[in-house]
């Protein structure tokens, strides 16, 4: 406890007279004689004690007036942990919380229109020519600046509900780290005023304690709420007539079971498939939906809930392409070997309707087209150009798939095998060996064999290549021998895939090539070149979007973002690299749905961005959770200010000059002089 007129504490020593009077008030007795005074001794002895004590608790009481009137007259107050001195130069800084779980309900009505009335108390609360910023989760360039208090009062009457989920201590060390004109050299003090969701709610992240932080809770009522978290893909490429299952994880953030709702896929404007689903309180469940392309081209799909009163994350959007065809290249050397392996290749894709098959001599090849196949076969190859090399390199880090069957000449297979960090070739082990394991439980293998046989009889190799032992964790052995020595593996390079077969594909492994084995291995090869697609973003998170080379009319043309539902056109920025065309949707992308990416007039892809979730969990921080936090996070210069409802300049006053006593001080004094009255008029 604190004064702010400590002087008047002089005025303590008026207490000497009530001492004083009590010390030399003496009361006269008249004598009166009897015969026998034995049993008025008694008397007379209790009687003194009961004036004593009645003349000390009058003079107790008398003391406490005093001293009561005297702390009243000294203001006394309990001062706030970081009070706050006047400064000759202060930054208020005002943070309004414009998410969408703002737009909940409380008593006072709805959220962010509270936050927005607070800020123009806080505003108004201090004097004319202080210095205000304010701050959302928009982080507008426009609120870098420093306003005056008419200038704030206009921004904050502008300010609308945003999909931005911004964690607090951005806020707090972009507040921090600001110098603005004017703001240079000036003391700091910022406000927060939000609902204080957990996921956002970072205070061990705050870096600077020379600014003050005072945090305003709303509390919202009671909401439950239920929504889509996230949904994806096992299988991440698309082909026709392919039967697609996508995962959906559904959360229920609410005190109430839900049974038997429906969950629906729209895919392109038709219901594709439908399931019911239930979900306990606080709980989460993953269910999945069935369907099967029927058609190629780009794919535009939801997957929708219905689910009041938040509907922002009833929706999750997603899209992909299914290709009408893939294309494949074989590239062969001169060798008879080479030739022969290609043969293999033709007999199986020659007359495929789904699979384009190409055919050419290295010496012939044409590199700058690399990247428009999905599947490139090296079979058996004796003679690598370094141009070639760096070209097929780019071309697999864009997601097309290089199969390797690496021929005699191995020092041509591991210049290959280097351009990918894959294990190399190391020497030949001669002797015929079977084939003895396949990894049945890959999806690579999926559905390929009905049964898993007990002694299955798989195909033998008049040797084979071995490799380095010390094989990266990150590749993936899908055939081996009885010695454990791989026959086929596959390695991830950036967004595509590296194959490595462990033989010449020729006459002379001609039983391996006409092996039941053999067309399933190759064919879905091809089908899992097919790079991962990014199905989904989320909007204010994910600002590129990658597209292949060939996807690109015209390069010196604009490339447009088409929002078909709002009718809205958006030309974002873009720039070449070995892998592609990247186009940056950095303050783009404000509401959720389907984004089509225009080239001359022509959709050449689709983006679908959903809203963050992180604004669906509607777990919230109390006063006293945050004043834990504080604590736990070591915040110094940080104060939760508790009932918010109040008009804020009281709140202000009590920042300003700490919760005053002396009114309690006032009604204490009041007590003991009604105590004294009562101990005179009634102790007889």
């Amino acid at each position: 406890m604190k004064f702010l007129f400590p002087g008047f504490l002089f005025a303590l020593s008026a207490i000497a007279i009530p001492i004083i009077i009590h010390l030399f008030s003496f009361k006269y007795y008249k004598t009166v004689y009897f015969s026998n005074v034995s049993f008025l001794k008694d008397i007379k002895k209790e009687s003194k004690n009961k004036t004593r004590l009645k003349q000390i608790l009058i003079l107790i009481a008398r003391i406490l007036t005093i001293i009561f009137l005297v702390f009243a007259f000294s203001q006394p107050y309990i001062p706030v942990k970081n009070e706050i001195k006047q400064h000759a130069q202060l930054t208020v800084g005002i943070y309004i919380d414009n998410s969408f779980s703002m737009n909940a309900l409380s008593d006072k009505g709805q959220l962010l229109e509270t936050a927005r009335n607070k800020a123009l108390e806080i505003c108004l609360a201090y004097p004319a020519g202080t210095r205000f910023k304010l701050l959302t989760n928009d982080l507008l360039l426009k609120h870098q600046h420093v306003f005056n208090r008419e200038q704030f009062v206009q921004q904050v009457s502008d300010i609308k509900s945003s999909p931005a989920v911004i964690p607090l201590s951005m806020i707090f060390n972009r507040f921090a780290a600001g110098n603005a004109a004017g703001e240079t050299g000036s003391d700091k003090l910022l406000y927060f005023i939000s609902d204080f969701q957990r996921p956002v709610t970072d205070l061990e992240n705050f870096k600077n304690e020379q600014v003050s932080a005072y945090f305003i809770p709303l509390k919202p009522a009671e909401i439950n709420n239920l929504y889509i978290d996230s949904c994806w893909f096992e299988i991440p490429a698309h082909h026709l007539k392919q039967e697609e299952e996508i995962f959906v994880k559904i959360k229920n953030s609410s005190n109430q079971d839900y049974q038997n709702l429906p969950l629906k896929m729209i895919l392109n404007d038709s219901i594709k498939s439908i399931t019911n689903f239930s979900v306990n309180r606080q709980n989460e469940i993953v269910t999945s939906l069935k369907y099967s392309n029927t058609k190629s081209g780009l794919q535009l799909g939801r997957i929708e809930i219905s689910d009041y009163p938040f509907t922002h994350d009833n929706n999750w959007y997603i899209s992909y392409q299914v290709k009408p065809k893939l294309r494949v290249l074989a590239i062969s050397g001169n060798s008879a070997d080479s030739k022969e392996g290609t043969g293999f290749l033709s007999a199986l894709f020659g007359n495929d309707e789904f699979v384009m098959y190409d055919e050419v001599n290295s010496q012939n090849i044409q590199i700058s087209k690399l990247n428009d196949y999905d599947a490139i076969f090296m079979v058996n190859p004796d003679n690598i150009s370094n141009g070639f090399l760096s070209e097929l390199r780019n071309a697999v880090a864009s997601g097309v798939s290089v199969v390797l069957f690496p021929g005699n000449n191995m020092i041509i297979a591991n210049q290959l095998l280097e351009q990918f960090g894959v294990t190399k070739i190391t020497g030949i082990d001669t002797t015929r060996q079977k084939i003895s394991g396949i990894e049945l439980d890959n999806r690579f293998y999926a559905n390929v064999f009905r049964k898993k046989e007990e002694n299955p009889v798989y195909p033998e190799t008049r040797g084979h290549y071995r490799f380095e032992s010390n094989s990266s964790s990150a590749e993936t052995k899908l055939l081996w021998y009885q010695n454990s020595d791989k026959a086929l593996s596959v390695n991830p390079y950036e967004n595509g895939k590296v194959w490595v077969f462990s033989i010449p594909l020729n006459r002379k492994n001609e039983s391996f090539a006409r092996d039941v084995i053999f067309v399933p291995t190759i064919y879905n090869i091809v089908l899992n070149s097919v790079p991962a697609q990014q199905n989904s973003l989320l909007v204010g998170n994910d600002n590129f979007f990658n597209l292949k080379g060939s996807q690109i009319l015209n390069l010196n043309s604009a490339i447009e973002l088409v929002n078909p539902a709002k009718n809205e056109k958006y030309i974002p920025a873009k720039h070449v690299s070995g892998q592609g065309t990247v186009i940056e949707l950095t303050g783009i992308i404000n509401s959720d749905g389907h984004y089509l990416v225009q080239n001359e007039d022509t959709t050449i892809a689709a983006v679908s961005f959903n809203y963050d979730r992180r604004e669906s969990d509607l777990r919230y921080y109390s006063a006293s959770e945050l004043e834990d936090k504080i604590g736990a996070s070591k915040l110094k210069s940080a104060l939760v200010i508790e009932n918010a409802e109040r008009n804020f300049s009281e709140i202000f006053d009590e920042i300003e000059n700490g919760r005053p006593l002396w009114k309690w001080f006032i009604a204490l004094a009041i007590i003991m002089l009604l105590t004294e009255i009562a101990i005179i008029r009634f102790w007889k």
